[in-house]
């Protein structure tokens, strides 16, 4: 296991793909974490209050998209350069393969994951410490540990299930779209008020409208179920922290260490029954 480690990371530390993606996202971010402080500047100047927060976790949705081109490339480079099956022959075993790759992804991710957090370094200096402080950052940061390392076991396991590069960067983004897809529905419809109502304007004349029940709104079981479904998921998260509405960051750390653990042994029991030649 520890050749295998140290082999995986001397590879990553070499790989052009982990330093090309690295200094896109943290360009991309930077650029985004600029363009935010001339929005707000904008809008206080105008006379518009703004909370920093709505604003501060607004790249988080691309980690996940970074990790999923990343791993792919990585992992399936070991299918088309015959390393993992050199690795089998040499008298490694599958889980012990499995769990190092996973580990070494893993960094991977959690540089990109640092990569955002300095990113954010000139929005906080130029407006301020957000109205959550020093303390919710951190919980917010524990929560981003946490869903990058399920992504992390899902992106790992289906690269490790699938020996075309190329597919496997397909299928990784697909799987990604659809997870944010999924989220945002999710959140969306748990946004729904419980009542409708408001303003109309009728034969010349803005009149209120008595509020009335919000047949979109979701109750009982089914809304349990819905939250437990949004907080389980990376994507939910990723987007509650994107509106700064993580509300509840320490059990959805806790969902995503269990979910985590549960990914990365169904696909480490995949990648044993897999035929390699």
């Amino acid at each position: 296991m520890r050749k295998l480690l140290s082999a995986n990371f001397a590879r990553l530390w070499k790989s052009k793909t982990f330093w090309f993606l690295l200094t896109a996202l943290f360009a991309l971010c930077l650029a985004l974490s600029l363009d935010k402080i001339w929005q707000v500047r904008s809008l206080l100047a105008a006379g518009y209050a703004r909370a920093i927060d709505k604003s501060l976790f607004s790249e988080a949705p691309y980690i996940g998209a970074f990790q999923a081109v990343f791993i792919s490339f990585f992992l399936g480079t070991e299918y088309s350069d015959g390393t993992i099956r050199n690795k089998l022959v040499v008298g490694h075993q599958r889980g012990h393969i499995f769990l190092s790759n996973f580990v070494v992804c893993l960094a991977a991710s959690y540089v990109f994951l640092a990569a955002w957090w300095v990113s954010m370094i000139p929005y906080v200096t130029a407006l301020g410490m957000p109205e959550m402080g020093a303390g919710g950052m951190a919980l917010y940061a524990l929560a981003a540990v946490g869903f990058t390392a399920v992504f992390t076991a899902l992106y790992t396991a289906m690269a490790s299930s699938c020996s075309n590069k190329a597919l496997t960067v397909i299928l990784t983004l697909v799987v990604w779209l659809g997870l944010v897809i999924a989220g945002s529905g999710l959140v969306d419809r748990l946004n729904e008020p419980e009542m409708r109502g408001g303003m109309a304007y009728i034969d010349g004349a803005f009149v209120e409208i008595e509020p009335t029940p919000n047949p979109l709104y979701l109750t009982g079981t089914v809304r349990t179920v819905c939250e437990f479904l949004r907080d389980l998921m990376p994507t939910g998260q990723v987007i509650l922290m994107n509106d700064a509405d993580l509300t509840h960051p320490l059990p959805c750390t806790a969902l995503s260490v269990v979910l985590c653990v549960c990914v990365t042994a169904a696909g480490a029991a995949a990648f044993r029954r897999r035929d390699i030649k």
